[in-house]
């Protein structure tokens, strides 16, 4: 009697059957041959018949998406303050930018953070458009302002046009 535990002699036979194939690959109809066994070839290239993939997914590119969202909250809440309304024009523009630049890596499969994106952009929308309304809306008061100085009588009536600047 032989002992399991010994390495094995020139004289014993290999298995009677052929490996098993990769994981994820389906069995050959009965009859037929498998296919033989590819080693692992460590190389550039995509992977043959067989080899197995290692190593890790490529990472999530979300700093687009997350940029426009930041970029667009602040941008609305500096719009609605109308005084910073040059600082919402410049937020809002970069928010719609990054917002749609982060939606079309999201459809690509290379960020998951749509939603942030969407966010983004329609915030950045948001932030334009209260620069818009907060420029109107001071240049207004400075036409007005001046307008009541133009027809100001004496020093009172030029005095109260500087005190008066929500009259537009």
């Amino acid at each position: 009697m032989t002992n399991p535990f010994d390495p094995p002699s020139e004289e014993t036979p290999g298995p009677a059957t052929p490996a098993p194939p990769p994981y994820g690959q389906a069995m050959p109809p009965y009859g037929q041959s498998m296919p033989p066994y590819a080693a692992p070839q460590y190389g550039y290239g995509q992977p043959q018949y067989g080899q197995p993939q290692y190593g890790y997914p490529p990472a999530m590119r979300n700093g687009l998406g997350t940029a426009a969202l930041v970029l667009g909250i602040i941008g609305a809440v500096a719009g609605a303050t109308l005084v910073l309304f040059f600082l919402a024009f410049i937020l809002g523009v970069l928010a719609v930018v990054f917002g749609l630049i982060g939606r079309g890596r999201a459809k690509r499969g290379e960020a998951s953070n749509k939603t942030a994106a969407t966010w983004g952009f329609a915030l950045g929308v948001v932030a334009l458009v209260l620069s818009v309304v907060g420029g109107v809306f001071l240049i207004r008061v400075g036409m007005n302002r001046q307008d009541c100085r133009e027809h100001a009588v004496n020093q009172q009536q030029y005095d109260d046009c500087n005190n008066v600047w929500w009259n537009y």
